[in-house]
């Protein structure tokens, strides 16, 4: 790829890194030879996936509406390249902090403290963009002037964070079968989010913490060597003790911070990223956030829309079989995801489809999904429901007794918050379509009472 022309403004010259998602590329812009960016190109296994264009572009649109001094600053993106879909972002020359632990295996506690601090100068403006970092690690920070008086840091890879205004409530939890994915790197992945609880801000508040464990100690708080168990001990065991582990000379106030940033419950750690870097500059006797605060520059944060709105079908005013609906509540998605299992149960219904902000429902179908069905459509294939159709004779209905397709359009005003709004679209199953538009309508409307009384 050396040599070759990305978004026909920047020229590839040397590979920084390479990893399962993709390669990242030193590179510069051809009017201006004396820049330097980096380009991230994805790979191209990554771009089969179905929800891939979506993926990218909720990154895209969380990197935009986000800017801090302590922050890799992102330049611009392309979906349609002919390089592959491609990102810009700033070039921080640098090591990260991975690197610099590689050789010191262990930062004193004023090193460690003042790397915090530029730390959660960055995390506090994006969580109060509503932005959630999901994958903060060593190799994810970019350690400038490593070594220096004036060494600081550099948060990368804020995009695919995106999902904290977009609910997304998993298959598993919704139709009971399945395991449930955890976003993240397993020796830094908080409990909540192995659980399949509800993930906000606080998650990364986890993460720091097993960072912090990992400079101070210079090993992490859980090594096992199975990927089950080191998840299966994020969740139920304590982090050892220092001296137990050797770290002999942190003192007790710092440790006590380190193992509070640790706990398996969110509301039991430092509730933001200020909270966590006071809290370990009391135990310094320091005022470590206005010691790391940027020079001249103030947070402005803003709302973040940071997924791309759901496709949906055309609005049809004219149509009497499209009824839309809108309610707001006050539920954790977990608790959420389990009364909309009920509801599907109940409703003699089955999820066809779920991705962040959108549920696709089937309901109507007596004894649940019709027999020979292939299990694919409870796995989110929107196809799968016809192409059985097409393939097997379908089950019959008396007018009136139709099935209904019910879409749920989810939205958080306020990641911080329980509170969601919902958006229900009742409409025909293809290949169902109903007769008489007053029975339609007193059907969608019974299923509309009974689903608030659900949630």
């Amino acid at each position: 790829m050396q040599g070759k022309i990305a978004l026909g403004k920047y020229r590839l010259l040397q590979v920084l890194g390479r990893g399962s998602n993709g390669e990242v590329f030193l590179a510069e812009p051809i009017n201006n030879p004396k820049l330097r960016v980096v380009v991230k190109l994805v790979h191209p296994h990554v771009t089969e996936h179905p929800k891939f264009e979506q993926l990218f572009e909720a990154e895209v649109k969380s990197m935009e509406g986000f800017s801090h001094p302590y922050a890799v600053q992102f330049i611009e993106a392309s979906l349609k390249d002919p390089l592959g879909p491609c990102l810009v972002m700033e070039y921080v020359p640098g090591i990260t902090l991975e690197a610099v632990l590689e050789p010191n295996r262990v930062l004193d506690v004023y090193r460690t403290g003042h790397l915090l601090g530029y730390f959660c100068h960055a995390l506090q403006t994006a969580h109060e963009a509503g932005i959630i970092h999901r994958d903060l690690k060593p190799a994810n920070l970019m350690v400038v002037d490593a070594g220096k008086p004036n060494e600081s840091i550099k948060v990368m890879d804020f995009g695919f964070a995106g999902f904290a205004a977009k609910p997304h409530l998993q298959l598993a939890a919704l139709t009971g079968e399945g395991p449930i994915h955890a976003i993240g790197t397993p020796a830094y992945v908080s409990p909540e989010m192995i659980r399949g609880d509800t993930v906000d801000w606080r998650s990364d508040l986890y993460s720091v913490g097993v960072i912090l464990y990992e400079m101070l100690t210079g090993r992490l708080p859980f090594m096992d060597d199975l990927q089950d168990d080191l998840l299966n001990a994020h969740v139920s065991r304590p982090p050892p003790k220092f001296a137990k582990v050797g770290a002999t000379s942190v003192p007790p106030g710092i440790e006590a911070v380190v193992q509070m940033a640790l706990s398996k419950f969110p509301n039991e750690r430092p509730q933001t990223p200020r909270e966590l870097a006071n809290m370990y500059g009391r135990a310094l006797s320091t005022d470590l956030w206005a010691a790391t605060a940027p020079v001249g520059w103030e947070s402005m944060p803003m709302a973040v829309e940071m997924t791309p709105e759901p496709r949906k079908a055309p609005d049809l005013p004219d149509d009497p079989y499209r009824i839309t609906e809108s309610f707001e509540v006050v539920i954790p998605e977990k608790l959420a995801a389990a009364k909309i299992k009920g509801f599907v149960d109940d409703m003699a219904g089955f999820v066809v489809a779920s991705e962040p902000g959108v549920i696709r429902l089937h309901l109507g179908f007596p004894g649940g999904k019709p027999k020979g069905m292939p299990e694919n459509v409870a796995s989110g294939s929107g196809s799968g429901i016809m192409s059985w159709f097409r393939a097997s004779r379908k089950p019959t209905f008396p007018p009136g007794q139709e099935p209904i397709q019910v879409e749920l359009h989810l939205d958080k005003p306020d990641a911080a918050q329980a509170r969601m709004n919902v958006k229900v679209v009742f409409q025909p199953v293809e290949g169902y379509q109903p007769t008489n538009p007053r029975t339609w309508r007193t059907r969608c409307d019974a299923l509309f009472a009974a689903l608030r009384r659900y949630l």
